[in-house]
């Protein structure tokens, strides 16, 4: 067996993955060895990928080795004409690969390529310069977010950052836009993070503030020197027919002189596009019938002059638009290092690494170098290489595995190959990446990266859809394929024709909805999906078979909360948000009320969550009125204190999990299992394993997560499915309905371009891409054109992916509006397509095929097992508390001082004056701290603490104290001494220990005077306070 190199060219629904499966057991089958498999590399690109991948084998080879079948199995056939091998050689075979894999799991390599990135990365961590221990961080955003409000936190230290940053502010409230410059910075972050854009982040890499404010120094000098250039082009013309002789009335329409004037009074709202403008050198200048025979003559002569100082001041308009448009990002730009050097640190910190890191480590080393050292060991192991969905992958990815593959296909000496499988056309991943292009060039062999030559296989048959669906979509992206400016995009349509292979059915559907505006848009559309869903009902489809793929976020919301209204079930990423919830939302307000007990918003937001359960109606509005100046626990007033025991203060003392369970309990949030709670309650706990536990912590996490945290509920449940079109990548649905297909191929709008710049400090400059990049330079015409016929190619490939979902009924809900617009949309070329057709007609319903369900088998019902009960356990629940901080459960008396300290120190930690001693007692029997038949003995144990001849004047009424209070010094260390007593500028340090005195305990008060000292404070004594019986103090 030679070395090979396969590219199958797998449209949709063409058997990609039996073709996979083939081809990797072909490679086992052909195999001396029972376990070759641990010889073979499979990427693919999702976690559910890579299970379909690894149970279609294991099923496959289980099925093989059933030696009782009868039925012909298709793979098998396959597989015998592809090896050579009789049926019963295939079977033993099966047995003996199968026993191999399931005694060696791990060795049965199929990945994700970020878990095959991630495990080289662990791998050779040491080698890379990388912590052993990291961690991945896969929410870079969150990373992002810190990053970013550590940067603004810095304002007023650095001041030259600060000086960056105030200017900024200003510049946008002068503009009249929001003065939060958050949103910007991070938005500008995420180009860091962005594999896209790395090559010219590593540019900018090196540059400071300094670099920037010297280029912003001189970018507003060549802007200004532009304006006045403008205004002195604007006098010079009026100069030139003044001396002529000539007025503005002699001018045709005034539009030149209007055009001139504008410029002399320094008012950018001049166009070139006019006709008067493109026309300037060739028409007469003034209107033939009213000009008289000298004005003709004189402007004649005037002409050339006056078109010479138009055409330079048309160049010099564009360049101060080249410059205006650099200014309008670089303040961002200039921060970005800034933003990096914060991730950098809290990197450290965290020891993380980001997942957007990985292909770029890897890069770092294997760039350039024939044999990189991570790959020779690697390269030992695999001989057979797998890639599924390789459209979607990067450029660095695929550079990255080129020298591990190069590495057996050169020199290995068994034979060794790479299987790709991927579809152009179903490329919908660019802004993360993804790159369509090395596939096109693979398959077209402008590239070839091994010395193996590359073999193109097409997959042509369609084993998914209904002919009806295959023909509609092979007539329509055919006739897409002509209006693409990119002629390798236009040939990837061109030669997409399928053959159906599932049956002779199925039914197109093509609708063109009147919406005048977007908001209308928002209404008419789950209207007409209700109505078709409806329909299908009636022909015999469940819920369950239909699917809606929508493009943006906000219009699967639409839908999901008409539909929900209209009492069909919805199952949606949207709908399943945690934070939609009220119960949630009531939980995360009321953890948010105790830090911020005067927030009359949240006041407002509790009141309209709790009133309707425990005021009526009539009460709600004088109840509201009366309690809403009031803070706090205060304000709360109106809760009968029968019905709900309550008590904000106890939020503060418990920990997050026990506060959201405090609440629950407290308002009988759940009756029964509540899902949405649930995950809350597990998120509230996980980040407590990540971060720190503090509840300002966790709801900033909750506020930068919450929108994207979703339950996740059986595939089973009768509902109808609504999810994004990127999201149904791979999937397949009876029926599809598609609505909002009305995108424009060329939008710019949220694209941004990097240009040069003639600057040797900032080299680079990153612009809004719009049509105003064809007027600058060759650089902008060219990137600006590739921009957009790759934008082109994009939204066409969402259509295509949208379209092959269905299996048999396909529904297109398209603007009629937006079918009669110029620009090149969806709905004009569907328009334009059907027209062809001869299938448009005035009721704006177009129609292939007929409404029959294809499909017969019985689909499951609801089995979805839900848990009757929602358990919580309070933390007033004794029986658990007590035991573990019982001396007695150890059997010694040694334990037992100890334990009795420990108390003592939890509760002396709540005592301010003496007079709060019964109260902290009260907490310790509540909070399950102590038993009630222990508070007289702890209680007096304390009294004798606080009432010593030595302490007591430090437990005075009216003393100023702070308990627990972390302190951080100079060095960054993190002090917490126990107790603090200021008197003016004095301070006396008590720290409380059990047991007896050791050299240790010295030091560490020792540590809390000097860092006091160092904070100007004069430290007047420093106790030890041993809390054994007797009471010993130790003055250091």
């Amino acid at each position: 067996m030679e070395n090979f190199f396969h590219i199958y060219n797998a449209s949709a629904g063409s058997g990609k993955t039996f073709t996979l499966v083939k081809r990797y057991l072909s490679i086992l089958f052909n195999s001396n060895r029972k376990d070759s498999y641990k010889n073979i590399l499979a990427i693919t690109f999702t976690n559910k990928a890579v299970g379909e991948m690894k149970k279609r084998i294991i099923e496959s080879l289980a099925n093989f080795a059933k030696e009782d079948s009868v039925q012909v199995d298709p793979l098998m056939t396959a597989i015998m004409e592809e090896t050579d091998l009789l049926e019963e050689q295939i079977r033993e075979k099966s047995r003996e690969i199968l026993k191999s894999i399931i005694h060696n799991y791990a060795a049965f390599e199929i990945s994700t390529i970020d878990g095959f990135t991630h495990r080289v990365i662990r791998t050779f961590a040491r080698d890379l310069g990388i912590p052993m221990n990291f961690e991945v961080e896969i929410g870079a955003e969150d990373i992002l977010m810190e990053a970013v409000d550590s940067l603004i936190n810095r304002a007023g230290n650095d001041e030259k950052l600060t000086r960056v940053l105030v200017n900024y502010t200003l510049s946008k409230t002068d503009d009249d836009r929001s003065w939060d410059i958050s949103r910007d910075l991070y938005d500008i972050s995420r180009l860091l993070i962005n594999e896209n854009h790395q090559k010219e982040i590593a540019v900018l890499k090196t540059r400071t503030l300094e670099d920037f404010a010297a280029f912003a120094k001189k970018l507003r000098a060549d802007i200004l020197e532009a304006e006045d250039g403008l205004k002195t082009f604007g006098d010079h013309f009026f100069e030139v027919i003044q001396n002529a002789g000539l007025s503005e009335e002699d001018f045709k329409g005034k539009y030149i002189p209007k055009h001139f004037s504008k410029l002399q009074q320094g008012d950018m709202s001049v166009t070139f596009e006019s006709a008067w403008a493109k026309n300037i050198a060739d028409s007469p200048m003034y209107a033939k019938t009213k000009a008289s025979k000298d004005t003709q003559l004189s402007m004649d002569s005037l002409q050339p002059e006056i078109v010479e100082i138009f055409e330079t001041s048309k160049k010099l308009f564009f360049h101060l638009e080249f410059l205006t448009e650099i200014r309008k990002n670089l303040v961002q730009l200039s921060l970005i290092n800034e933003i990096n050097r914060e991730i950098e640190l809290i990197k450290k910190e965290k020891n993380v690494i980001l997942i957007s890191e990985f292909n770029p480590k890897i890069s770092e080393q294997v760039k350039d170098q024939p044999a990189p050292f991570i790959y020779e060991r690697l390269g030992e192991r695999y001989q057979h290489y797998f890639i599924d969905e390789f459209q979607d992958t990067s450029t660095m990815q695929w550079e990255n595995l080129v020298p591990l593959i190069s590495h057996n296909l050169s020199q290995g000496e068994e034979a060794s190959g790479i299987t790709i499988v991927g579809d152009a056309k179903q490329s919908i991943y660019r802004w993360r990446g993804g790159r369509a292009e090395q596939l096109i060039d693979l398959s077209n062999k402008k590239t070839s990266p091994f010395q193996v030559e590359q073999i193109l296989e097409n997959l042509p048959n369609n084993f998914r859809s209904g002919s009806t669906v295959v023909n509609f979509n092979n007539s329509f992206f055919q006739y897409a394929a002509t209006l693409l400016t990119h002629p390798e995009y236009a040939d990837l349509f061109k030669n997409s024709a399928q053959s159906p292979k599932k049956g002779e059915f199925g039914y197109v559907n093509v609708s063109f909805v009147e919406a005048k505006n977007a908001e209308e848009q928002l209404e008419v559309y789950p209207e007409k999906i209700f109505v078709t869903i409806k329909d299908l009902e009636q022909q015999g489809y469940s819920k369950q078979d239909i699917c809606i793929l929508t493009r943006r976020k906000k219009e699967g919301i639409a839908i999901a909360e008409y539909l929900s209204e209209q009492g069909i079930s919805v199952i949606s990423s949207e709908t399943l948000l945690v934070s939609q919830s009220s119960e949630v939302k009531l939980i995360a307000e009321l953890l948010k009320f105790s830090l911020y007990p005067e927030d009359d918003q949240l006041k407002l937001k509790i009141y309209e969550q709790l009133s309707p359960r425990y005021i009526s109606e009539e009460e709600s509005f004088p109840v509201l009125v009366e309690h809403l100046p009031k803070n706090g626990q205060e304000f709360l007033g109106w809760l009968d204190s029968e019905l709900v025991s309550f008590d904000l203060m106890e939020i503060k003392r418990l920990s997050i999990y026990e506060a959201a369970e405090y609440i629950i309990r407290s308002f009988v949030l759940v009756q029964q299992s509540n899902a949405y709670i649930q995950f809350f309650l597990d998120f509230i706990f996980e980040s407590a394993q990540k971060t720190s536990n503090s509840l300002h912590s966790f709801l900033e996490l909750w506020e930068r997560k919450k929108d994207r945290l979703s339950i996740v509920v059986p595939e089973t449940d009768d509902a109808v499915q609504i999810m994004t079109i990127h999201k149904s990548k791979g999937l397949e649905f009876p029926v599809v309905i598609y609505p909002f297909a009305d995108a424009d191929l060329q939008n710019t709008r949220m694209d941004n371009l990097w240009l040069s710049v003639p600057d040797e400090n900032i080299p680079l400059a990153y612009v809004s891409a719009s049509k105003k990049l064809l007027n600058w330079n060759e650089e902008a015409i060219e990137k600006y054109h590739d921009l957009l016929s790759k934008n082109e190619l994009d939204t066409l490939n969402v259509l295509y992916v949208a379209c092959t979902r269905a299996a048999e009924q396909l529904y297109i809900m398209t603007s009629h509006e937006s079918s009669d617009k110029k620009t090149l949309n969806i709905s004009g070329i569907l328009r334009n397509f059907l027209e062809s057709e001869s299938k448009y007609n005035d009721s704006l319903v177009c129609e292939f095929g007929e409404k029959l369900k294809y499909s017969s088998e019985e689909k499951k019902g609801k089995t979805s097992i839900f848990p009757e009960q929602f358990y919580t356990s309070p933390v007033q629940n004794k029986a658990v508390n007590i035991v573990t901080r019982s001396g007695a459960m150890w059997d010694t008396k040694q334990r037992e001082a100890i334990e009795k300290g420990e108390i003592a120190h939890e509760i002396l930690a709540r005592i301010n004056s003496s007079q709060d001693l019964q109260k902290a007692m009260d907490w310790a029997v509540n909070s399950g701290l102590i038993r009630e038949e222990s508070r007289t003995e702890i209680s007096a144990s304390i009294e004798k603490i606080i009432q010593h001849e030595e302490l007591k004047y430090l437990f005075a009424e009216n003393v100023q104290n702070k308990n627990e209070k972390e302190i951080i010094t100079q060095d960054g260390n993190r002090l917490r001494p126990d107790r603090l007593n200021f008197s003016n500028n004095k301070i006396t340090i008590i720290d409380y220990k059990t047991g007896g005195f050791v050299d240790t305990h010295t030091r560490q008060v020792s540590e809390y005077a000097k860092a006091m000292t160092n904070m100007g404070y004069e430290v007047e004594k420093s106790l030890l306070v041993y809390t054994n019986e007797p009471v010993q103090i130790r003055i250091v």
